[in-house]
């Protein structure tokens, strides 16, 4: 070895590090490239490992130690749970928001065939409505028919889009499923060792590295268990609702899902409009029971799983929380609800850190503290 680049206890002086610095950022920009088509994959095998690998730890048990068929079975509940359910809600989805577009699309070249498509009854008595408290509006000229019906074939057109490209990445990613599930065998068998070795390069305190680990576990269920379970049971209760008055309840519940992460008003973007239909169809007892049951059943059904399921992530404020799920969606598609919030609860442990490394004597309160 060249006696120049290195130090009298043999190890590296400054430009033999500066060397291997750039030799692993070189490497790690390949690495990049190399794995970045399937770092989603990855990723998701992740994020499933965290949530099942509690029961593979209880079927490890039952089967005697024996680790591999416990991992085994352990992915074929996630395929029965997970993956196939996914695939039979995509495709009722967009089952469902094809019908609804369709519907409308060929009732719209006909208008005398408008209350056909919805039943909406006493147009008159609205315009007249309209008339009497905002009479500037000039109501035959705004043609409220018209508007509301090209209101809903964009939404319905939207839930198309949104459905059709779901259904389409899901059809087109068996293979990505597969790679999935096989990455998910192994971190099931080989996982808490890679964590072990990872943590081992980081520059940080036992202390530290445990506040790490702990923080990606905690949110990661909290994310998944928390907010998707919330979701997910918002959603089912939503769609219920909708199935019994005559609504796609696939459709909708899945909308709800969705809307269920935008704070304060949440679902009630759904099923308000729904209400208001109803009423136009002059269902007054069907847009009573739309309004009471998604105000208190759908409302508080978050408040009741989130106490179920005690969340184990630290408390952040509604507002930081929300565009950090909508950033994440942005750069993770539906992976971004797990890495939006975990990125936040990143930058604010290391801020900790910060403080308690360098500013020791500032006292200042986390943004998810009350003053």
């Amino acid at each position: 070895m060249d006696e120049s680049l290195t130090t009298v206890a043999g190890s590296y002086n400054r430009l033999g590090r500066v060397f291997i610095l750039g030799c692993l950022a070189g490497s790690l920009w390949l690495g990049w490239l190399l794995f970045k088509g399937f770092l989603s994959a990855i990723a998701t095998a992740a994020i499933l490992d965290v949530v099942f690998y509690p029961l593979f730890v209880r079927l490890a048990r039952r089967f005697g130690g024996r680790r591999m068929p416990a991992a085994g079975v352990t992915v074929l509940v996630v395929v029965l749970c997970v993956i196939i359910p996914t695939l039979l809600l995509g495709a009722l989805f967009t089952q469902q928001a094809l019908e609804l577009y369709t519907t409308l699309a060929a009732k719209a070249k006909d208008g005398n065939s408008f209350g056909g498509v919805l039943s909406l009854r006493d147009w008159d008595a609205v315009e007249s409505l309209v008339n009497k408290n905002a009479p500037w509006i000039d109501v035959r000229a705004l043609n409220l028919k018209e508007l509301f019906l090209a209101l809903l074939q964009k939404v319905s057109t939207r839930a198309v889009g949104i459905g059709t490209s779901f259904l389409t990445n899901v059809l087109s990613s068996v293979a990505t499923f597969g790679m999935v599930l096989f990455c998910l065998f192994f971190f099931l068998l080989d996982g808490g060792r890679f964590g072990r070795w990872l943590a081992g390069l980081l520059p940080l305190s036992h202390m530290h590295q445990g506040k790490l680990r702990d923080l990606f576990l905690a949110h990661i269920k909290a994310a998944v268990m928390g907010t998707g379970s919330v979701a997910l049971g918002q959603g089912i209760l939503g769609g219920v609702s909708f199935a019994l008055v005559g609504f796609p309840g696939v459709l909708w519940g899945t909308v709800m899902v969705f809307m269920s992460i935008v704070p304060v008003v949440g679902t009630a973007l759904v099923w308000g409009p729904a209400a208001l239909v109803l009423l136009l169809q002059g269902r007054t007892g069907a847009a009573i029971f739309i309004v009471v049951w998604g105000a208190f059943v759908v409302g508080g059904a978050d408040n009741v799983i989130r106490i179920v399921l005690s969340r184990q992530a630290g408390e952040t404020h509604p507002l930081l929380i929300f565009f950090s799920i909508l950033g994440g969606l942005q750069l993770a598609g539906l992976l971004g609800v797990v890495f939006g919030p975990l990125i936040l609860a990143l930058i604010q442990t290391f801020l900790d850190i910060y403080r308690e490394e360098f500013a020791p004597e500032t006292a200042a309160p986390a943004p998810h503290e009350s003053s």
